[in-house]
């Protein structure tokens, strides 16, 4: 019975160059996150990410669209600060706001509930709609009221 290798090991040992590749990219990521958090203000460090670099571009996330351009008026300091620490191949910074279901956990989604009043205003446009998908989108819609369920 073959026993399992500490992490340590494997970098390490040479058997992987794909996983020391991957080790070094992930710490030269946390670095960068370090140089970028050290030009923000206190109420945006907690709302940026720095989740990769592709080509000349670092890649910045955050979670709204608020937080983006507030992030895109720093954009000059933090590219700054990156060349003054030797990090000249990086030459653009893109900030991506994270979709909202990566935001709302998938059970809370669904969780949204109407009145009575609204599902049956709702049921009666979907009987009168000719349209199959918008019907049942709509029926679905108006299933949402507790005393339907």
């Amino acid at each position: 019975m073959r026993h399992p290798n500490s992490v340590k090991k494997l970098l390490s040992g040479g058997h992987s160059k794909q996983l020391r590749r991957l080790a070094q990219f992930s710490s030269q990521l946390k670095e960068l996150s370090a140089l970028v958090q050290s030009c923000l203000p206190s109420p945006l460090q907690g709302h940026c990410q720095v989740v990769n670099i592709r080509g000349k571009s670092l890649i910045l996330q955050t979670e709204s669209p608020a937080w983006a351009t507030q992030l895109r008026f720093y954009t000059p300091a933090m590219l700054s600060t990156l060349t003054h620490h030797r990090c000249n191949h990086i030459k653009e910074i893109q900030i991506k706001v994270k979709p909202v279901s990566a935001l709302v956990p998938p059970d809370t989604r669904c969780n949204m509930k109407i009145s009575s009043q609204s599902a049956i205003l709702i049921t009666s446009l979907a009987d009168a709609t000719s349209h199959h998908q918008l019907k049942q989108s709509l029926l679905r819609l108006a299933r949402r009221n507790p005393s339907n369920a």
